[in-house]
């Protein structure tokens, strides 16, 4: 007898070759993170998923939220590297937010580029925060993954990519999950029955 294959569950592996991809398509904050910024450490997964978006041509849709959690993102990692666990302590610290604040500028450039290499659907929060409370409170997903959720859901987005588990806990019927090899088994054990 031949094993059987695994249930996707609507979970995808980023780093399948052949991957088709659904248009439009929604992006997470934790994947931009990772793609954008070299010295993340699924850069060398990301950033090759995110050129073949490029590469496809397909549409992307992301919530207005992307932008200022990619900023804190950035400006979080930046304290993480200089004072570690004790970054919060330092947040406040000139030195530190001025190394912060430059590779903020960086990112938010390599952002902008982006976004002019491709087709992109902005979705505004106040569009979608009916949704994303719904979404709350009958799926128990954090504000933040149920506001890019229902983002991509109004964008018309089939899939999201994202290297965040939370999303699994909504259906797959509603949408259907690209992250890493890492996360797969994870978010499929998390997918609604």
């Amino acid at each position: 007898m031949g094993r059987r294959q695994p249930a996707t569950r609507g979970v995808f592996a980023i780093e399948q070759e052949e991957l088709l991809l659904p248009d439009p398509i929604a992006l997470d904050t934790s994947f931009v993170v990772e793609a954008l910024v070299a010295t993340q450490p699924l850069h060398g997964v990301c950033s090759p998923c995110l050129a073949h978006i490029f590469e496809s041509g397909v549409s992307v849709a992301t919530s207005e939220l992307l932008r200022v959690e990619l900023a804190e993102a950035v400006f979080a990692n930046a304290l993480k590297e200089r004072w570690g666990r004790q970054w919060r302590r330092h947040r406040t610290d000139g030195r530190s937010r001025a190394r912060a604040g430059r590779l903020l500028d960086q990112t938010e450039v390599r952002y902008e580029k982006m976004l002019a290499s491709l087709t992109h659907i902005s979705i505004p929060l106040g569009d979608i925060t009916t949704a994303a409370t719904t979404f709350m409170r009958e799926y128990g997903l954090a504000s933040y993954d149920a506001a890019h959720a229902a983002s991509a859901i109004a964008a018309g987005a089939e899939a999201i990519v994202t290297i965040d588990t939370g999303f699994a806990l909504l259906p797959a019927s509603l949408l259907t999950i690209y992250t890493d090899r890492s996360r797969l088994a994870s978010c499929r054990a998390k997918r609604p029955h």
